[in-house]
């Protein structure tokens, strides 16, 4: 009877150990002190620079200072010297490019220094589907071309790169909507069997890039309208051939192209629907929509492309008794677009507040205001809210052009903008430097650096977009390009 109540007494003991061993690391794991973490992001708007920053901690936060310099040293004198409090978290101002640091100590002596480059110009550069195979690639080759050209991008001193994600209507990513590009597996609907836009965005991150993608929102075809040429999953090639009439209006074959239908809500849900997923699944910090919106329509305007649907907005107004409400085709045009890109907006504001939307159209102000083509309203966009973060007008005129001289159309735009929310940046024309496309480009080798120089000077202008990646490897640019990159940098 004893020795089974020791043995009994023994097995509870053991028991007990055993449960302790377990316990112990689990709960000196969860007790683990690691020191500070800091993380510091900024967003440059009007020639200022908001930096946003967090510091996390396991202990209690001694002190948490930056200084506007750069300081890797935990133990450096100027910490103490020059240091300036901050809370954990919040934002603050800076008007300087430069290198901003930051220190921070908890309680138990973990020291963290980190700090971030502010750059007050956006200085990206357009990588456009042309820059791709159009017959594929392995996911060696095509990590190899990344890396290739972005590494090129950092050493001309950008800080961004607007790549092509969706050229007509295909995805360089896994979508759940449109068929994957040709300009990646070689056929359009083909699975390259890896994410092109997964490995984008991080090697850019990684490279301290910042990645916008880039879309066109209406354009399926160029140059063809042969649905048969479009991947079975394609959603235009579906509506088109689903047998449901009523869906077959949302693709338009005009001037042998193939577009999706501005005036369609299911269009505007399809490509709204489009950039949400990009948002969600991947670390981009910008959309970014170029100048393809509706085409040059011609006298004919009238009577052609979506007519239809403005007849039946014209008949729906009357019989609701308000035709006083009806709007001129071209406005009606405009407001289609508008649709887009306010949803378009919102959209990515509700998702992700800190990624970007923003709009490249043609630098023609007199023709974007036509009655006849694009649609674009770019007035109410760098006036009102809610639209876009920032416009990017492509001046692709020398400064001897009868009818956009550079420095006369850059004026006109800047003035357009009383909203101060959106910020402006200047699309440049890499590809022309050295041609014959205006005299002024031919002879003048200083004319890339004169548009940066003139940028500078107005005190307005937020950054630049240059076109295109190829052209900085052209022999007709190079001399025009030392001479900028003397300026840029």
């Amino acid at each position: 009877m004893f020795k089974r109540k020791w043995k009994f007494i023994l097995a509870w003991m053991l028991l007990f150990v055993f449960a302790i061993n377990q316990a112990v690391p689990a709960l000196a794991a969860s007790e683990e002190v690691t020191d500070p973490s800091i993380k510091a992001t900024y967003r440059v708007l009007n020639q200022k620079a908001t930096i946003t920053y967090e510091v996390k901690s396991t202990a209690k936060l001694k002190s948490f200072v930056y200084l506007p310099s750069l300081v890797t040293s935990e133990n450096s004198a100027r910490w103490a010297a020059s240091g300036k409090e901050l809370p954990k978290s919040g934002s603050f101002e800076v008007s300087k490019s430069g290198y901003y640091s930051f220190r921070a100590e908890d309680v138990n002596g973990g020291v963290t220094v980190s700090y971030i480059y502010v750059d007050m110009e956006f200085k990206a550069v357009w990588i456009s589907y042309l820059e791709f195979k159009s017959t594929g690639y392995t996911k060696a080759e095509f990590e190899a071309q990344i890396d290739e050209m972005f590494d090129n991008v950092v050493d001309m001193g950008m800080n961004a790169v607007v790549v092509h994600v969706r050229p007509f209507g295909d995805a360089m990513y896994d979508s759940s909507y449109f068929p994957w590009s040709k300009y990646i597996s070689g056929t359009q609907g083909k699975d390259p069997g890896f994410d092109p836009l997964e490995y984008m965005v991080e090697a850019a991150h990684d490279r301290g890039l910042q990645f916008h993608a880039w879309l066109n929102p209406y354009r399926i075809t160029t140059k063809n309208t042969d649905i048969k040429t479009l991947a079975a999953d394609n959603p235009a090639r579906k509506w088109l051939t689903d047998k449901k009439k009523l869906n077959d209006r949302n693709v338009l074959s005009f001037d042998g192209n193939l577009y999706y239908n501005p005036a369609k809500s299911e269009v505007r849900t399809l490509i709204r629907n489009g950039v949400l997923e990009i948002v969600r699944n991947y670390d981009v910090d910008g959309i970014h929509f170029d100048d393809y919106f509706y085409p040059t329509l011609g006298s004919s305007y009238k009577k052609v492309f979506d007519a239809a649907e403005y007849n039946s907005y014209v008949k729906s107004y009357k019989e609701q008794g308000i035709a006083d409400e009806i709007l001129p085709i071209d406005e009606w045009r405009r407001q289609n677009v508008n649709f887009l890109v306010k949803g378009v907006y919102s959209a990515i504001k509700r998702e992700n507040p800190d990624v970007v939307f923003g709009i490249s159209p043609g630098g023609f102000l007199d023709t974007l205001r036509m009655n006849d083509r694009y649609y674009v309203d770019v007035d109410r966009w760098l006036s009102e809210p809610g639209y876009v973060d920032y416009i990017c007008p492509q001046l692709y005129w020398s400064f001897e052009h009868s009818k956009y001289p550079f420095d006369g159309i850059l004026n006109r735009w800047l003035e357009l903008r009383k909203n101060t929310n959106v910020n402006v940046y200047v699309g440049i024309p890499v590809y022309k430097a050295g041609s014959n496309e205006e005299p002024e480009f031919k002879k003048n080798t200083n004319i890339l650096a004169d548009m940066i120089t003139t940028c500078r000077d107005t005190e307005q202008v937020d950054g630049y977009m240059f076109y295109r990646y190829n052209y900085f490897y052209s022999n007709a640019t190079q001399k025009a390009l030392k001479k900028m990159f003397s300026i840029l940098n």
